[in-house]
């Protein structure tokens, strides 16, 4: 039967190239190519079936190549000229006779199928490949101009700024008699002043974004640190009558860092619990030791600063993205330029440079809630995690 097969195969392939290509028209390999194919199946019947892929193999390598266009052209034409051989054959030969011959033909065929998808695969796997670097590429690139975008429309806001807030002094001194004038002339300067710290964080964010910010270590308290945290923003919780508790730091929390980011830093992360938590609520810092077994010549292991409100919560899908640069989940039509306002939202940069500078101090930043709700209240609690320096670090990445 096999060499009957072979002869039989050799007689009918001119038929069979001209039915398959007419079935599937305008495909990239022609009928040379499909003939090709066809002597390599006639030489690959009755064979050991590792022969028959290794055949097959090479046959693939040298026909479709990196041809992604040719390899799934392929896909189909081995389909059809599959169907067309077996149609053949029954029309040909008793059933008996075609499964005999079925047997000795059908492995090489269905290894020639299973090449060219293969090949069609890796070939389009490479292709996404491709274009996600370039994407992630892209992206970076626009991450990085949006960054320095940033920092020089804040360096170029500065300038106005300052000649306004110049002008509104002289005013100042001026009609100091003017009682009702001097009124307009506070409102004026207030709101400068939140125009400079807005400027300030612009900034801030950019040279975090961009790797640039110069640390300038010290031998600190963080305890100490905490306090005079809560001394800067106690005048905003009183005006929303939340309390602030600073819980005593019941170990050694001597450590290195830059304390006026570090301040900065604890300083978003309070006002952050202020403006989310209703009037009459409060907000607790304190502090932990952990990750003692990661103790180093260098460092005596982390502490953990919580600060823990009594706030609408945040949803779990959000504990994530609130740390992102202008990603604040407050309702834009409660948006308020105001430090304290009840949910009022801000640009939403605090918690990104918070993240930002202990980063940099070689900690991490995190939230955890068991969820939002305006009316139960779940509430908030933020981790800052920092190294306890025995010395201050050296080529901190």
């Amino acid at each position: 039967m096999t060499e009957n097969l072979k002869l039989w195969l050799r007689q009918r392939s001119a038929m069979l190239c001209a039915v398959t290509l007419n079935r599937v028209p305008n495909m990239l390999p022609d009928e040379d190519d499909l003939i090709q194919f066809l002597s390599v199946l006639v030489n690959s019947v009755g064979t050991l079936p590792e022969l028959q892929l290794a055949a097959v193999q090479s046959w693939a390598l040298m026909a479709i190549g990196h041809d992604a266009p040719a390899a799934y052209d392929w896909m189909v034409l081995l389909r059809v000229l599959k169907e067309e051989i077996g149609r053949s054959l029954e029309n040909q030969f008793p059933p008996d006779e075609v499964l005999a011959a079925w047997r000795q033909i059908d492995d090489v065929l269905i290894y020639a199928i299973i090449e060219a998808t293969q090949l069609a695969s890796d070939m389009q796997r490479a292709e996404l490949l491709g274009h996600m670097t370039q994407l992630r590429s892209q992206q970076e690139k626009f991450k990085e101009s949006k960054t320095k975008f940033i920092a020089v429309a804040a360096h170029e806001l500065k300038t106005p700024l300052t000649i306004l807030e110049g002008y509104t002094n002289i005013l100042r001194a001026e009609t100091q008699s003017d009682p009702q004038l001097h009124i307009y002339l506070e409102g004026l300067g207030n709101g400068f002043r939140r125009m400079h710290e807005i400027i300030g964080d612009m900034l801030d964010v950019s040279l975090l974004d961009l790797r640039t910010v110069e640390l300038k270590y010290q031998e600190i308290s963080l305890e100490k640190l905490a306090l005079m945290v809560a001394d800067n923003v106690d005048r905003y919780y009183a005006t929303r009558r939340v309390e602030l508790k600073i819980m005593p730091f019941e170990f050694d929390n001597i450590t290195y860092g830059d304390p006026e980011k570090l301040q900065k830093a604890l300083g978003k992360i309070l006002m952050n619990g202020l403006k989310y938590t209703p009037d009459g609520g409060e907000v607790v810092v304190s502090g932990s030791p952990v990750r003692q077994d990661e103790v180093t010549d260098d460092m005596a292991g982390f502490v953990d600063i919580q600060v823990m409100d009594t706030g609408i919560g945040i949803d779990p899908e959000n504990l994530e993205s609130i740390f992102e640069k202008f990603g604040s989940i407050a309702d834009a039509s409660l948006h308020s330029s105001s430090k304290t306002k009840f949910k009022g939202g801000g640009p939403g940069l605090g918690l990104p440079i918070a993240r930002g500078i202990v980063e940099a101090h070689g900690g991490r930043v995190w939230a955890e809630s068991p969820g939002h709700d305006d009316e139960k209240c779940p509430g908030s609690t933020f981790h800052v995690e920092l190294p306890i320096w025995l010395k201050p670090p050296e080529n901190l990445a």
